[in-house]
């Protein structure tokens, strides 16, 4: 299965932009000759670092059952559409079947478990609209029919009655009946804004200042770039490897400690930072470390950045691998202080993926690892 990618890479409000391709050559075009760049080429547009999703404090967050995440401080319901206005897409009404989930709480500032349970809730078929609202100290559900909402207060309609709820008592409200959405997931790309929020849809065109995209969820949308981080044009077509579940773990230290593997987070629980840069997802590791998974040849490329996590001793030093049904595919030498090193493996007909980390010098002390932004591509 061939890929032909091409990756977009530029400076946020810059005049030039860097194409990179696959085989990692590179060159710099005038930002105002994007538009003569094919889209259907093109695998990332970059202007700057998106911050990380979870990290908001203001407004609220509405996620849609196409795939998107928009941050706003406009909240109304009006009969059958939510009303939001957020930098990718302006002052949008949203269908209300289109909406899974509306959190009033930043995610991150909730327990985990409660986090979770919203988050299945969500996830799950629906009878009844949910509500998340703290009660004497702690989180509980009411179910029933979403009948009003602005910045202030819900109004639910529950056994036979009405209750409104200030949404400064509420965390989230999981919507019965939403529809995913009928476009095929392949055929959609995902625009990351500078505010953490996400729009997605399939990417059209795109100029010097602009791309639109047909979304799923809000039709045609023109998205002006000062506003976007990051445009992945081939989202539809990757699974992230954070998000799966490996198949086989193997972990050892030099002297038989395991240090268990962690997901968005380095191996010992902080951020995935290396050089200073955070990264939002990937996998934090420690040698000697083998995570398998199982790929049933539906990919064509692994790609994404290893090194070693900021903090860790400067002796550390580690060799990264990645085999596919056995065979290695990849090796690299890395120590601690490297620069972050792009990563970009065919695997196509792979089943089994395995991604080993192994001792280099220095024993394992400081082999603090990281596969950050680790994606499987159509």
């Amino acid at each position: 299965m061939a890929v032909s990618i091409l990756a977009v890479v530029v400076a946020h409000q810059a005049d030039a932009a860097t194409l990179r391709w696959r085989d990692g050559s590179q060159r710099t075009v005038e930002l105002a000759e994007l538009a003569k760049v094919a889209v259907g080429q093109v695998e990332e547009l970059r202007l700057a670092e998106p911050p990380p999703s979870d990290r908001w404090r203001l407004g609220y967050l509405v996620q849609t059952t196409a795939g998107d995440s928009l941050r706003t401080e406009r909240l109304r319901l009006r009969h059958d559409r939510l009303l939001i206005e957020t930098p990718l897409a302006g002052l949008s009404e949203l269908p209300l079947h289109a909406v899974a989930l509306i959190w009033l709480t930043p995610p991150a500032t909730l327990p985990d478990a409660t986090r979770r349970e919203i988050e299945r809730t969500a996830a799950g078929t629906l009878r009844q609209d949910t509500v998340f609202v703290r009660k004497e100290g702690e989180w509980v559900t009411v179910d029933g029919v979403l009948q009003s909402l602005d910045e202030n207060r819900a109004v639910f309609r529950w056994q036979d009655g009405e209750r409104e709820i200030p949404l400064t008592l509420a965390a989230a409200i999981a919507l019965a009946g939403s529809r995913p959405p009928s476009a095929p997931r392949e055929t959609l790309a995902a625009v990351h804004g500078c505010d953490g929020s996400r729009l997605v849809g399939a990417l059209r065109s795109w100029a010097a200042d602009a791309a639109v995209l047909d979304t799923p969820a809000l039709g045609a949308v023109t998205v002006p770039l000062d506003g976007v981080a990051v445009l992945d044009a081939i989202w539809g077509r990757s699974e992230f490897v954070s998000d799966m579940e490996p198949a086989a773990v193997n972990e050892a230290g030099y002297y038989g400690t395991k240090f268990p593997w962690r997901r968005n987070a380095s191996v010992f629980g902080g951020p995935l930072t290396m050089r200073g840069r955070v990264f939002e997802r990937g996998l934090g590791v420690h040698s000697r470390s083998s995570l398998a998974y199982r790929l049933d040849k539906k990919f064509a490329l692994l790609a994404g950045v290893i090194g070693l996590n900021d903090g860790a001793s400067a002796l550390g030093h580690v060799e990264f691998v990645v085999r596919g049904d056995g065979k290695e595919l990849f090796r690299a030498p890395m120590a601690a202080g490297d620069a972050p090193r792009p990563l970009r493996v065919s695997v196509a007909g792979v089943d089994m993926l395995e991604l080993f980390v192994d001792f280099g010098r220095n024993e394992d002390t400081g082999d603090h690892a990281n596969w950050v932004e680790l994606r499987l591509v159509k």
